[in-house]
C-alpha cells in the first residue's frame, strides 16, 4: 500500500483561513510548536484552509462520497491496529451541519457557509500552491479571499501516531481557483455572543428597534447613470472593492473584449493528473459505515443537550476539557 494518497475535491468554497498567511499561534494564542520527533518543542508555522464541499442529497457520512470512500479506506488500511474505528481518530473531515461546539464554542450549523457541506481542513508546515483554472501558477497575492471557489487538491498521510493521537494529515497541494463568491469575513460569531447574554429589558419608556435594518432619512441624492450605493450587484457580478482591478473570467466563460484588444481566450479545464484521481490499491478496507463507531464508556451530561461523545472528539475536544466543562462525568 501507498503510504500516501493523492486526492482532488470537487469544486469548493474557502469558508476559513488565509491560503496566503502562515501562522506561528495556535487557537488559543500559544505559540506552534513541532509535536513530534527529533526537533520536537521547536516553534513552527503552519498553514490553514477549511473548504467545504456540497453534501450529495441523501448521504449522511462524507465515507460514503464519491471523493470520501477512498480517504476512509486509506486511513484503515494505515492503521490496521483498529485506530481509525475509534470516535478520536482524527478524520480532518467535518460535519458543516454539527450542533457540537469547538474549542473556541463556535458551531459548525451557525458559521457562514458550512451548513449542507462537509468541511475539508487541510493543514501544512507551507502554504498551498494557487493556480489558475488551467493549472497555472497564479503570481497574485491575496487573489482567492476567503468566501471564493477553489478546486482542492490535497495529499493525505498517516500521521503515524497511535491511539487517541492516531489520525491523517490532510496536506495542500494546490488550490486552483475557479469562481468568485460574497466574502467571507472572520471575527466573532455576533449571533451567539448575542444568544450567550441572554435575554434584556429596554426601559419603558423605549421603543423597541425593527428587528429588520431601518431605512435612514436624508440618504444621498442619486446620480443619474449610477446605482445608488449599498445595491447589489447583478447576479453573477464579482464583489470587489472601487478601484479593484477586473478580476479573471468565470470558470469555462470567456473574457469580454476590450477596445483595440483582441478578445481573451477562455478559460479551459484541465483534467487533474492521474495521480490526483487514482483509486488507492487493493487492501481489506472495512465498508464505509453511516457513521464512525462511538466507544463505551464515558457518560455525558445535561449540558451537553443529547450530543454524543463522539460528535464532541470530531470537533476537537478531548477527555479532560469534556469534565473541566461539566459536559463529561
Amino acid at each position: 500500500m501507498s503510504d500516501f494518497l493523492d486526492v482532488t475535491f470537487p469544486p469548493s468554497r474557502l469558508v476559513q483561513g488565509n491560503p496566503y498567511e502562515l501562522n506561528d499561534k495556535d487557537w488559543q494564542g500559544k505559540p506552534l510548536t513541532i509535536k513530534t520527533g527529533p526537533n520536537a518543542g521547536q516553534p513552527t508555522k503552519r498553514s490553514f484552509v477549511a473548504c467545504a464541499v456540497k453534501k450529495t442529497p441523501g448521504i449522511t457520512h462524507w465515507a460514503n462520497e464519491p471523493w470520501g470512500a477512498p480517504i476512509w479506506a486509506f486511513g484503515h488500511n494505515s492503521f490496521p491496529k483498529g485506530e481509525a474505528q475509534a470516535a478520536t481518530f482524527a478524520w480532518k473531515i467535518e460535519d458543516g451541519d454539527s450542533q457540537v461546539p469547538n474549542k473556541k464554542g463556535r458551531k459548525n450549523a451557525d458559521t457562514e457557509g458550512m451548513p449542507g457541506h462537509w468541511i475539508i481542513n487541510i493543514s501544512s508546515s507551507f502554504l498551498p500552491k494557487i493556480v489558475t483554472a488551467a493549472g497555472d501558477p497564479l503570481d497574485m497575492p491575496g487573489a482567492v479571499k476567503t468566501g471564493y471557489w477553489v478546486v482542492p487538491m490535497v495529499r493525505i498521510q498517516s500521521n503515524g501516531q497511535t491511539g487517541g493521537n492516531a489520525g491523517i494529515y490532510i496536506n495542500p497541494v494546490a488550490l486552483a481557483y475557479v469562481g468568485i463568491d460574497k466574502e467571507i469575513s472572520s471575527g466573532p460569531n455576533v449571533k451567539g455572543l448575542l444568544a450567550a447574554a441572554g435575554q434584556f429589558q429596554l426601559p419603558a419608556h423605549v421603543q423597541a428597534a425593527p428587528v429588520g435594518a431601518p431605512a435612514f432619512a436624508g440618504a444621498p441624492p442619486q446620480i443619474p447613470g449610477v446605482p445608488a450605493a449599498g445595491t447589489p450587484p447583478p447576479p453573477g457580478a464579482p464583489m470587489l472593492p472601487p478601484g479593484s482591478p477586473p478580476p479573471p473570467p468565470a470558470l469555462g466563460v470567456a473574457a469580454p473584449s476590450v477596445p483595440a484588444m483582441p478578445p481573451a481566450a477562455p478559460a479551459v479545464m484541465v483534467a487533474p493528473s492521474p495521480t490526483f484521481l487514482a483509486p488507492p490499491p487493493p487492501g481489506a478496507a472495512p465498508a464505509a459505515p453511516a457513521a464512525p463507531a462511538v466507544p463505551s464508556g464515558p457518560t455525558m451530561t445535561a449540558l451537553a443537550k443529547g450530543l454524543t461523545y463522539a460528535q464532541f472528539i470530531a470537533q476537537g475536544w478531548n477527555d479532560a476539557q469534556l469534565r473541566a466543562n461539566g459536559y463529561m462525568v
